[in-house]
């Protein structure tokens, strides 16, 4: 992970802090479940996974079960206060 970190990054110096960041991963978690998260997060659609991208699999626990947890299909947005809002009090 910290190789393809230095991939992404443009000059060799604009990789260190987001590799120390994620080497700092293992202080606060064990190595076993940073590795078990690096692992979840090269197998979905991101090239380059980072810290932002690592903390949350660990703090959510994902590294444990072994997969992410599916979004909810829902709407594409829409209205979200109601028709009542919209007509302004007209019926």
């Amino acid at each position: 992970m910290i190789g393809k970190i230095f991939e992404a990054a443009s000059i060799e110096e604009a990789g260190f802090d987001p590799a120390l960041a994620v080497l700092r991963l293992s202080r606060r978690f064990s190595p076993a479940r940073v590795e078990a998260a690096r692992q979840l997060a090269l197998r979905g659609p991101i090239r380059s996974p980072r810290y932002a991208h690592l903390r949350p699999i660990l703090d959510t626990g994902q590294d444990k079960t072994g997969h992410a947890p599916e979004e909810p299909e829902g709407d594409d947005g829409g209205y979200v206060r109601g028709s009542a809002y919209y007509a302004r009090g007209i019926r």
